[in-house]
Formats: C-alpha cells, structure tokens, sequence
C-alpha cells in the first residue's frame, strides 16, 4: 500500500505512457526533489533544476516562478493522493474519512524523510507558517460539512475553524518529526493521537 501510494506522489514515465508521458511540470517537480535530498533546498537553485530535467531557466521559471513553489506542489500532491483514495470510502463517517485522510499523507510523509525535511525547510523559507494557507483546508471542510449533514460531525461546530485547527494540528506535528525524529518517536502515532483529540470534540454523539 505504501509503495502503490508512494509512486502516486511520484508517477514515473511507465506510469502515465498512456496519458503522454510526463509533462515538463512533473519533471521539473522530480528533478527538484532529487536535488533537494542529494544537495538540501538552500544549495540548490533554479537553474539547478532546470540542467537536471533538461530545460531552459526560462521554462523552468514559466512553471515555478519561484523555487519555494516547489514545497507548495509537494503538499498538494501528497493530499490529492489522500483524496483520491479515501473517495472510495464516500459511505464511511466523515470522521473516520479524515482520518484516514491524515494517515494517508503520514505515510507518504514517513516514506521520504530527507525530502519532507527538505521541503519543509523549503515551506518555511518561502512561506513560513504566519503567511501560509493550508492547501488541507480546501479538503478539510467539505468533509466536515459532508459530516453535519449526515450526522456524524456536530451540527454546532464552526467547518472551517475545525480545518484549520486539524491543519494546525497536522502541521504542527510535521515540524516537530521533522526538528527531531528520534525525539518524537512514532511519527504516525503522534499525528494519530493529535488528529484525534479534534476529532473527538466534533464527532456527534450517539
């Protein structure tokens, strides 16, 4: 499940052949995220990049203005991943949906330890966590509405501040794995335990 998952984040020219083969986009994406673990996100560059996939500094930049672009499109590639699966599991509480959304991107997470240490250094010398907007929020709250209205989310519950709290929450837990793993221990078990301390404050009860 892992791999199969692992290799949604990372579609190789096998895997989408059928569909063209990978666009410019996804192989600037990957020649990024190899640079990324093999020299770090502040040692590499633009231009980097753009010898790495094969293309111009232009074409590069045309796709990713900005190199602190590049973590932004790793944190929406791994939740389209948990997306995709969970929406075969549509007749499950919304709760459980969520959590095994989270579960889904803690695996992909613990996958790839040097590229998600990579990009979140990247995410914060970009962004950082005052300016940024969780891309997790845009599928947090249909969940949870989805939830009200069949009963298993609080009908009293504020959607969007209960996203941005599981985001935070997430989030949060990402930053600590990624200071000090060994200090955390489980990281799939500390997020676990995190996500449900908000969940169990919007679940309806019985």
């Amino acid at each position: 499940m892992q791999k199969a998952v692992s290799e949604q984040l990372h579609p190789g020219a096998e895997r989408v052949k059928g569909h063209g083969g990978p666009t410019t986009r996804d192989v600037l994406y990957e020649a990024a995220a190899a640079l990324f673990v093999e020299r770090g996100y502040e040692d590499t560059t633009m231009a980097d990049i753009a010898e790495r996939a094969g293309t111009s500094r232009r074409t590069a930049f045309n796709h990713f203005p900005s190199k602190g672009d590049i973590p932004m499109l790793w944190t929406r590639r791994m939740a389209d991943v948990a997306v995709e699966v969970i929406t075969g599991s549509t007749g499950d509480p919304a709760p459980r949906r969520i959590r095994d959304y989270f579960r889904l991107i803690s695996r992909l997470v613990e996958a790839e330890p040097e590229l998600t240490r990579q990009m979140m250094l990247g995410w914060t010398a970009a962004v950082g966590p005052i300016r940024y907007e969780s891309s997790l929020l845009a599928d947090l709250r249909p969940l949870l509405r989805e939830g009200q209205e069949r009963g298993d989310v609080r009908t009293d519950v504020d959607v969007a501040e209960a996203a941005r709290t599981l985001s935070d929450v997430y989030m949060g837990v990402v930053f600590r794995w990624v200071r000090d793993p060994e200090a955390l221990g489980s990281f799939q078990d500390v997020a676990d335990g995190g996500i449900e301390l908000v969940l169990s404050a919007v679940r309806a009860r019985d």
